[in-house]
């Protein structure tokens, strides 16, 4: 009997990581990654970088909007945070599109 459940258990630990070894190598042994993120060259790091820096400085002497997050791909924002009004959002939404080097600006504001 308790070799039954032993074999039982080996089975199914041995199905498991079979499935997860899947999962991490289904690209005909090579890992998975999401290769969208991983093909920015250095010059666009550092675009996006001073984006998010030049964003940033915009934001620095409003006490609202100096507490946003800010995420920038390929030149893509996108604002993240509570603000207390839709004029507070649109300002923030604003200030963002005017930075040189934006070519969208994308709001996960969210009304508090």
């Amino acid at each position: 009997m308790m070799r039954k459940i032993l074999f039982v258990l080996l089975l199914c630990l041995t199905s498991l990581l079979t499935a997860c070894a899947g999962a991490l190598l289904g690209n005909n042994g090579r890992p998975q990654v999401n290769e969208s993120r991983q093909q920015r060259s250095i010059e666009q790091i550092t675009a996006d970088a001073m984006i998010t820096s030049d964003i940033k400085s915009h934001y620095a002497n409003d006490v609202v909007l100096n507490k946003l997050n800010i995420s920038t791909y390929r030149g893509v924002v996108t604002l993240y945070g509570d603000v207390p009004t839709q004029h507070v959002m649109q300002r923030a939404i604003r200030l963002a599109q005017t930075v040189k080097g934006v070519r969208q600006v994308r709001s996960e504001l969210r009304l508090r």
